[in-house]
């Protein structure tokens, strides 16, 4: 999913433009980016569930994947993995637990997302983000070539 969640954009920006853990101060990347998904899901259809299905195609991965993912946020206490059982699907929450870490690591985000907006400016930052997509492509491309 490539479109720029307009309403947090540090949080896209550390997401989709880097692959750096370090970033991620409690958290990894990739189970932040799980939960992520899960609020965008329950931000984008207040009331509903969200299924694990629906969140695994939101994603792109496949739901045997995505389960993996799931399971171990559920075992760190992140997310609460549910059954409705008139649908017949399981589906995810967050735990208070995952809300509050999201919040701070939200506000260092934007803390950064700020910083790089300010020092850098915006026409730099986006040509760096460029370059790092770039190298980022060259490294996927070289390791799959192996």
């Amino acid at each position: 999913m490539r479109t720029e969640w307009t309403h947090a954009p540090e949080e896209w920006f550390f997401l989709h433009n880097f692959d750096v853990d370090k970033v991620f101060s409690t958290i990894q990347r990739a189970d932040y980016l799980v939960l992520y998904y899960i609020r965008q899901q329950a931000a984008q259809h207040p009331g509903s569930k969200v299924y694990l299905a629906d969140l695994a195609a939101a994603m792109g991965l496949k739901v045997t994947e995505l389960s993996k993912a799931v399971e171990k946020l559920q075992d760190k206490g992140f997310v609460a993995w549910k059954t409705d059982k008139e649908a017949g699907r399981t589906y995810v929450e967050l735990s208070s637990k995952a809300v509050e870490l999201m919040a701070e690591e939200h506000d260092f985000m934007k803390r950064c997302y700020e910083r790089l907006r300010t020092e850098l400016g915006v026409d730099e930052l986006r040509r760096t983000v460029d370059t790092m997509q770039k190298v980022t492509a060259i490294l996927k491309e070289e390791r799959s070539a192996d």
